[in-house]
């Protein structure tokens, strides 16, 4: 998956879902959950993933003299520009030991907003609206700059008290990109913050968030040796990492039919309250039910799918935007055509079975749609939209058709993040619970579905390898 889809979402991600993230940031977002993290060498994939999504690790000791400092823009090309720091002949930063952790708010919230926690300001708990994030300062970040492309628009502005850098970038659509970026240079913190904005937030309501930003210092300490600085963002370590499995010889890929049961294993509790990673259960796909309306979830509608249907309460047709990539820095993305597609409710019902012999409780179940190329020999998992075609790199839309997870579940328990928990099973106890994505018409003969533990959608990882996938593809 693209790294802009990858911004577009960014959930709270609990520590039983981190290999999911993993997987989606070889496609995203995801991770997410901002929280401090050490300096690691990163591969390219993840190195993209960490400019983008700098993770929060960071705290307050007044710096002296910062005056000497300033954040400035600078225009290489026609669309990308260098975001860096100056600092006077002689200036350094000496980091203490340990410094105050933050929290970061703002006097000024556009109408209809909220927090949906600590790190997200948005209309809603999806996506758009405000991320914001930051990062150390130390001696190196004055010789390196921060490279953008794709930028439309790019300013130097004083927020408040503080410097910095208001950035726009090109979107050949509006869908929910972070098409804006402040970058805010807080030298008496020691942290540049970076503020992530929604293409359904104005310039004017953006500047007036950062403006009126406020920066208030916690009792907590944090170590800084080996935390994330500016520098790292800038100019991140690569390594040579593991490359995603996205092709497999069918000879090796186990595939179950609808009704075949199918050995997993789970996450959750035993009895005694204890954490378990691989409990015994089984599950069988009961049945697939294709429609082109979402009557069968009975009016628990997934908060982003509630513009997804028409007057005539039939799912929209979906609008596919065919796109020409640019290099970002003479040339930009451009629509080379469009067209309409049907958008269709895939609605399955899979019955589960603990399988052990022992009570299990707040089981966590995972459903995730893949698409997949099956020419016989070999099976070829894809990405809806990042195909490239005839005189095209890649296409997206402005649907609700979206692959991946599972966005509606009929079984849940106010449990850990995202509530697909089962409660509890005893021994031989089994429970049917019904799934629910949307997709495109054209996507409904490549469908197979994981119910593996990780969740994995875009590559096959060794869970899936081992336990196989289910064929639900509907010609």
């Amino acid at each position: 998956m693209r790294l802009e889809e990858m911004k577009n979402n960014i959930p709270e991600t609990p520590d039983f879902i981190h290999k999911m993230v993993q997987e989606e940031v070889s496609r995203q977002l995801q991770d997410t959950k901002v929280v401090p993290m050490k300096k690691r060498k990163w591969n390219k994939v993840q190195a993209a993933a960490a400019a983008a999504l700098c993770l929060l690790a960071t705290s307050t000791v007044a710096y002296a003299g910062n005056r000497l400092y300033h954040m400035y823009v600078e225009k290489q090309g026609n669309y990308r520009v260098e975001t860096g720091i100056q600092a006077d002949a002689g200036t350094s930063v000496q980091l203490p030991e340990q410094i105050h952790d933050v929290a970061i708010s703002t006097n000024y919230i556009p109408d209809g907003m909220t927090w949906t926690d600590e790190d997200h300001l948005q209309y809603t708990a999806q996506n758009g609206g405000f991320t914001f994030s930051s990062v150390l300062l130390d001696s190196d970040d004055f010789e390196k700059a921060k490279e953008d492309k794709n930028i439309v628009e790019s300013e130097e502005h004083t927020f408040g008290k503080y410097e910095g850098v208001y950035l726009r970038y090109h979107e050949v659509i509006q869908d929910g990109f972070f098409n804006q970026r402040i970058y805010l240079f807080c030298p008496e913190e020691y942290r540049v913050i970076t503020i992530y904005v929604g293409d359904d937030v104005s310039k004017e309501d953006a500047l007036k968030v950062a403006d009126n930003l406020q920066i208030t210092e916690k009792d907590t300490m944090i170590e800084t040796a080996g935390m994330y600085t500016w520098s790292d963002i800038v100019s991140p370590e690569e390594v040579q990492g593991d490359e995603a499995v996205t092709s497999i010889s069918a000879d090796r890929l186990p595939v179950a039919e609808v009704g075949e049961k199918v050995d997993l294993t789970a996450s959750g509790e035993d009895k005694d309250g204890n954490y378990a990673d691989n409990i015994p259960i089984q599950a069988t796909v009961d049945s697939v039910q294709i429609t082109d309306d979402l009557q069968l979830l009975n009016g628990q509608i997934p908060e982003e799918w509630e513009d997804a249907v028409g007057e005539d309460g039939k799912l929209k047709e979906n609008t596919i935007s065919y796109i020409r990539e640019g290099d970002g820095v003479n040339t930009l993305d451009e629509v080379v055509k469009t067209k309409t597609e049907q958008q269709k409710l895939v609605y399955t019902t899979v019955t589960y079975t603990n399988t052990s012999d022992q009570e299990a409780d707040h089981i966590l179940y995972l459903g995730s749609l893949m698409m997949c190329h099956n020419d016989g020999s070999t099976y070829k998992v894809y990405t809806p939209g990042e195909e490239a075609g005839d005189g095209y790199d890649r296409c997206t839309w402005d649907g609700a058709a979206r692959t991946g997870e599972v966005k509606y579940c009929s079984v849940t328990e106010n449990y850990g993040n995202g509530g697909n928990y089962i409660p509890s099973l005893k021994p031989g106890e089994s429970i049917q619970i019904s799934m629910a994505w949307i997709v495109n018409e054209s996507d409904l003969k490549e469908m197979y579905l994981n119910l593996n533990g990780t969740g994995a959608s875009y590559q096959f990882d060794d869970e899936i390898l081992a336990n196989g996938i289910i064929d639900i593809r509907q010609n």
